[in-house]
This record gives C-alpha cells, sequence and structure tokens, in this order.
C-alpha cells in the first residue's frame, strides 16, 4: 500500500506539471526537450541509503563511499582507490526506480581493482519521500559526464575510461556516450568503451510496450509520464526529442569507441532482449567492436522479471499454481550474484585490466 501511494503521489506530481528533470519548478507543458543543464544546475544532497525501503541495500555498506556532492558535484556517490595515480576510471549508471546507493557494492568493487569509480543519481530525479524516480536522461548524462571530466582533472593518471550501465542506465549512458560534450581536457573523447546490461536502446520500442499497459500498470503509467516529460510530449508532438535520445539511432556518433559489451537475458520482461541486438547491429555496422552475449538459464533463481512469467503467471495462478520461469530475466543492478549482472561485471574487469572487446556473439547458457 506505501509503495502505491508512492507511485500516486509521484504520478500526480508529474501529470500537475511540477518537477522537471533538471530539478526546478516547471509550468504546465514543462521545459522544452534539451533544455536540461548540466551538473550543478540543482543542487541535491544524497538520500542515506538507509532511508529507502528496497530491503536489498540493507546488505551493502558506505565503506569507502563518498558523496558526490561535497566536490561540489550534483548528487551521487563515488570510491576512490589507494593507488595514487589510478589509470582507469568506471563512470556507472543506474536503472529506473534506483539510484547511486544501488551501485555501493560495484564501486566498492572497482575502487579495490585499482580504479576511480563514480555513480551520479540524475539531477531532478523526483524524491517521494526518498525513492527516485524520473526518466531523466538529458540530466542523468550531463551530471556523469561532469563527475567523470572533474574526476580526470583530479587524477591526470586516467587514461581509461569506461562507461557502466544498465536498463534504463543504458538509455543515459549511450546519450552521455554519443554527446559532443563528452570530452577530456585535450579535446578527445572522454569515454573508451561501454558495457551495457539489459540496456533501453530503443526508446520508441519502449514507450510503445509503456504506452501499451500504461492503462493496468501503474509502474507502466509512471514511466510514460516521466517519458513524455523527459522529452516535452508524446512522441507524436515530439518526435525528435525521442530520437535524439534513442541509441540505435546515435551509433554513429558513437562510432570512436573502442569496444562495447551488451549483455541481455533471453526473457526479460521488461526491456526486449532485441533491443541490444539491434543495437549490437547498429554498432557493428560503424565498425566499432561490438559483443553480445546472450543469457539464458537463471543460474542462482535470484529474483528478476521475466517475460514468460508475466503471461504465464496469471494462467498458472487461475490453476492456483506458481510459475517461475527457469530462465534468467531482468536482473536488479545492485546483484553481484544474478547471472546477468555477473556476466558483465566479469567484462567490466576484463577491460579494467586492458581486455580489448573482439566482435560475435557469446552465448551464456546457464545451469
Amino acid at each position: 500500500m506505501r509503495s502505491q501511494n508512492r507511485l500516486l503521489l509521484v504520478s500526480l506530481c508529474l501529470l500537475a506539471g511540477l518537477v522537471a528533470c533538471d530539478g526546478s519548478l516547471t509550468p504546465e507543458g514543462g521545459a522544452p526537450p534539451g533544455d536540461a543543464p548540466g551538473s550543478g544546475s540543482a543542487k541535491a544532497i544524497e538520500v542515506p541509503c538507509e532511508q529507502h525501503s528496497d530491503p536489498r541495500l540493507a546488505l551493502m555498506n558506505d565503506a569507502g563511499i563518498q558523496l558526490a556532492s561535497l566536490r561540489g558535484l550534483a548528487s551521487g556517490r563515488y570510491a576512490l582507490p589507494t593507488t595514487a595515480a589510478p589509470d582507469t576510471m568506471v563512470v556507472m549508471f543506474h536503472g529506473h526506480g534506483n539510484d547511486s546507493c544501488s551501485w555501493r557494492r560495484h564501486l566498492q568493487a572497482a575502487a579495490g581493482k585499482g580504479a576511480v569509480a563514480v555513480a551520479m543519481d540524475y539531477t531532478g530525479q523526483l524524491q517521494v519521500p526518498s525513492e527516485n524516480y524520473g526518466w531523466c536522461v538529458r540530466a542523468g548524462a550531463a551530471d556523469s559526464i561532469a563527475a567523470a571530466q572533474f574526476f580526470m582533472k583530479q587524477y591526470p593518471s586516467i587514461s581509461r575510461v569506461i562507461a557502466f550501465a544498465v536498463s534504463m542506465g543504458g538509455n543515459v549512458a549511450g546519450y552521455a556516450v554519443a554527446d559532443s560534450t563528452a570530452k577530456r581536457a585535450d579535446g578527445s573523447p572522454l569515454f573508451d568503451s561501454w558495457v551495457a546490461i539489459e540496456g533501453v536502446h530503443d526508446l520508441t520500442q519502449e514507450y510503445g510496450i509503456i504506452r501499451g499497459i500504461a492503462d493496468v500498470n501503474a509502474d507502466a503509467a509512471l514511466a510514460k509520464e516521466e517519458i513524455e516529460r523527459e522529452n516535452g510530449g508524446t512522441i507524436e508532438q515530439q518526435p525528435e526529442a525521442y530520437s535524439e535520445i534513442t541509441n540505435t539511432l546515435r551509433a554513429g556518433d558513437m562510432a570512436y569507441l573502442k569496444g562495447v559489451v551488451l549483455v541481455h537475458a533471453q526473457d526479460d520482461g521488461l526491456v526486449p532482449t532485441a533491443q541490444s541486438r539491434e543495437m549490437f547491429s547498429a554498432l557493428n555496422g560503424m565498425g566499432v567492436p561490438t559483443h553480445l552475449y546472450s543469457v539464458g538459464l537463471n543460474e542462482t533463481g535470484e529474483r528478476d522479471t521475466n517475460a514468460t512469467a508475466i503471461v504465464l503467471g496469471p494462467v498458472f495462478g487461475a490453476l492456483g499454481q506458481d510459475y517461475a520461469s527457469p530462465l534468467a530475466g531482468h536482473a536488479w543492478e545492485g546483484s553481484s550474484e544474478h547471472i546477468v549482472m555477473r556476466t558483465g561485471l566479469e567484462q567490466l574487469y576484463a577491460l579494467m585490466e586492458g581486455g580489448e572487446v573482439s566482435s560475435g556473439e557469446t552465448p551464456v547458457p546457464g545451469q
């Protein structure tokens, strides 16, 4: 009930036109797409992770985790390695309904392997009372780019920058990677490589699916309003805005990347598996070494969201039975054990160690 009340309050705020993804108050109709300013335009203090409702966050800790706002940046968290001259930075992009709290374990792991690791909250995410909502692609990308540039100034030894993203964070990371402002001090590209796990790469398709079930699904109704606010209206009203933040249409702006890793489960119930395959084809078409990992079975049985369960769950329920898909679905980003997340993390760590990406596809069957 508390979750439903929170969703209702968020939806009412969005429908009333009160909150934009730059964190400012706006009149009905919101700001035009693309007006979201860069990092620092709307300062926010990081919400203490213990205030979030997700019980899985309580299994993490804040050891070595520092607050980005204390460095003059937008809200977010980061972890530093023990070495004074790190050569790698990992910029993490969270998914819908999450913030940097869910990245703490991964921030600690990346820093433990010698990298500067940072995850921003995306300026303008709405906290009601302490949860984060909003499809804040433009502001989230700007915050992440600004944070990466800040730490590159602090650590001139950094020569390799990796974007690591999950779900909606894939949309944000794609926009950041393709953005013309993602540059280093010498004018060269900011990012070297990108790992995208179960990413939203085709916003047109994702929006169509969400809009199609919004009348019967509260989460979809909320996401629909968020996407429309981010883009200044429906896709019919603002087609260019939707295209601007559709990763598959920006592959040409990503052609400089040295390598991309895509990971997606075959039974993902939130982001269609085909989106990673579309991104795979688009990037390979631009000559970017891109590797797709297609995940089959869920080894651990860890909770996820499955497409088959969405379809068969009600059928089995009518028979008084529970349906649990044996296939891997949409994983939670805070996990280190789910086969989808574990596959992505393994590829991230390989890149951190200087590995290269070869074009191709690898099935990950699971057990």
